[in-house]
């Protein structure tokens, strides 16, 4: 009798194992959430402040911060602007592009371990059979991810959580997540360290303009020839 019951736990264990870990996912997330004492910034300051506090520590603890984000449930925002004030470029543009490529892999690790390309399918729309097709083209795989990185059209975590259901590969994930990255980390240093001052604001306009907008503007000079658009 035991052992039928053990079997029979087992079969179901199996058979629902995406669940199962959805719901495990979910309860972690709640239990974060809910916890006392667990530091979720509420602003730029908020979070300069906790990181400066660890001294020489600071840029292993704004990488792990940057990275357990998603499950702390607080914008990127907060950490992209906080980099340039903590740390000079050539130490802050790492650590940001660390902390991000971090977090985009808990959300990677989390949709390709749990519910994957049965919950895109099932729950994505037309926007998740248009992403997968995008995302899963072999020969352009990490072309269409960069392009997915970079322009500003496209949620981060999102993206992250879409490419998880997919069977593109962590190598190409990564790659061009870092690389789709850096524009933004450089002139997300630049505002960080030109806050305050008029030259600093100038400067912070002029790289975020680059940063986000040449993307975009090449994004829709090539409307005929994308072929997110013809899907």
């Amino acid at each position: 009798m035991l052992d039928w019951v053990a079997r029979t736990v087992l079969q179901g264990t199996r058979r629902h194992k995406r669940v199962l870990l959805v719901c495990l996912y979910a309860l972690l997330i709640l239990a974060l959430y809910r916890a006392p004492g667990v530091f979720r910034p509420r602003s730029v300051e908020e979070a300069r402040a906790f990181v400066a506090s660890f001294g020489a520590l600071a840029p292993a603890v704004y990488v792990l911060l940057y990275t357990l984000r998603p499950l702390l449930l607080f914008p990127s925002l907060i950490l992209n602007l906080a980099a340039g004030i903590l740390f000079p470029p050539l130490l802050g543009i790492p650590c940001l592009l660390l902390g991000g490529l971090g977090s985009a892999t808990v959300l990677f690790v989390l949709a390709r371990t749990g519910a994957g390309r049965t919950f895109l399918d099932r729950y994505g729309g037309k926007w998740g059979g248009r992403i997968h097709r995008y995302i899963s083209a072999e020969d352009k795989a990490f072309t269409h991810m960069l392009w997915l990185r970079t322009v500003p059209l496209f949620p981060y975590d999102a993206i992250s959580l879409a490419a998880g259901c997919t069977a593109l590969s962590y190598g190409t994930f990564a790659a061009a997540t870092l690389l789709g990255m850096l524009p933004g980390a450089i002139a997300f240093n630049i505002v960080g360290n030109g806050l305050g001052t008029d030259a600093g604001l100038a400067a912070s306009a002029l790289s975020l303009a680059a940063a986000f907008g040449i993307p975009l503007v090449c994004w829709y000079r090539k409307k005929g020839k994308n072929p997110w658009k013809r899907m």
